[in-house]
């Protein structure tokens, strides 16, 4: 991978001029990411199912993410980061979970960035500088009742991130994940009642189990994980790859 040189400017978390393709660009996280690495000075595209700015794909199959990467290349005519970010969750316990949310959520947390991932690869390799990022999650380390196919999911497309990082290394690519915490989103607003009615607890106490598990009591914010990701997109980040970075206020410690 291409080291910085001494004679690169200061700001060595600019991302001016690059191209950034984010799925899940409608949700909590992918608008602060779409925001952060705008601001940074990145060309971004955004991909999700609907909202408003976004190429409207289905990141789960091979059509909706060839469409998102043509619109980004007939746009841009480059491709310089990819954001694997879309995410969707069902919880139920095994002798229940519906093998069509399994089929679900596989699709979209683990064969959907793969196939994104190979797609995209030749342009991502094309020259030095390549960054391919992940929303992982503390789930891609410890497991959860309930969550089969999200936890499989997740600890999955870790192990992606590391072979992308091996497979691009001789062309200055870079590969590596962040690992959020609970954030006050809608995937995660969604699993409140799930969760409520799976554990025999209120909203309430549920809401609350969730800030209890993180050493600073609090939420994690979107724009923590999105910071997060642009340095990782960075030229500051070049010596990192094939790894996970938490931003769990502590829970996994």
């Amino acid at each position: 991978m291409t080291a910085l040189s001494p004679h690169e400017p200061a700001d060595h978390t600019s991302l001016a001029g690059k191209v950034a393709l984010v799925t899940g660009a409608a949700g909590a996280l992918g608008v602060a990411v779409r925001e952060e690495f705008a601001c940074r000075g990145a060309h971004v595209v955004g991909v999700d199912r609907d909202g408003a700015d976004c190429v409207h794909a289905d990141i789960s199959t091979e059509q909706g993410n060839a469409q998102a990467l043509d619109t980004v290349l007939d746009a841009h005519g480059r491709l310089d980061i990819i954001v694997l970010n879309a995410g969707v969750q069902h919880m139920a316990p095994i002798p229940d979970f519906p093998v069509e949310e399994w089929e679900r959520l596989i699709g979209v947390l683990l064969t959907g960035p793969f196939t994104l991932l190979k797609l995209a690869w030749p342009h991502l390799v094309s020259k030095p500088g390549g960054r391919v990022l992940v929303t992982a999650s503390t789930s891609s380390f410890v497991a959860e009742r309930f969550k089969a196919a999200y936890v499989a999911a997740k600890h999955g497309v870790l192990g992606l991130v590391k072979v992308a990082a091996l497979e691009g290394a001789d062309h200055g690519l870079t590969a590596n994940a962040v690992a959020p915490s609970w954030m006050r989103t809608r995937l995660v607003e969604d699993q409140v009642a799930q969760r409520a009615e799976l554990l025999g607890r209120s909203a309430e106490e549920v809401i609350a189990d969730l800030v209890t598990e993180h050493a600073a009591k609090r939420f994690v914010e979107p724009r923590e994980v999105a910071a997060t990701l642009a340095f990782l997109a960075s030229p500051a980040a070049s010596a990192i790859t094939g790894t996970c970075v938490p931003v769990d206020l502590g829970a996994l410690a």
